[in-house]
């Protein structure tokens, strides 16, 4: 069985009811209205399930939630999304950093010396 067809025999009821193109997405508040959720974060939970279910669901900062049209379209939501996560994993390095450093312990820069 091949993965468009996979896909076509699940249900995916967000993903369904989203307008096709990015110029058409429809609106965190408006989606979370028409779906019956009860929050933007309850509407996010189940976007998730349903993309690791293995809906394509295109999303983009501010712009809303659609079905791509095309392969530009997809490809440019994998680029925004790829960027966000290294944006996510980099915000994270000092962190990791700092948990390195021995319980207890601190460097000069941590109490404003040497600096």
């Amino acid at each position: 069985m091949t993965e468009k067809n996979s896909q076509q025999k699940k249900s995916f009821p967000i993903m369904d009811i989203l307008p096709v193109g990015k110029e058409n997405a429809i609106s965190t508040a408006d989606l979370v209205k028409i779906t019956g959720c009860t929050s933007p974060r309850d509407l996010q939970e189940r976007i998730a399930l349903e993309r690791n279910a293995g809906a394509i669901i295109c999303s983009g900062s501010g712009s809303g939630y659609w079905r791509t049209k095309n392969r530009q379209e997809l490809l440019e939501f994998v680029h925004c999304m790829d960027a966000r996560a290294k944006n996510t994993l980099a915000a994270t390095r000092s962190a990791k950093r700092a948990l390195q450093i021995a319980e207890g312990q601190f460097e000069m820069g941590d109490c404003g010396y040497g600096e």
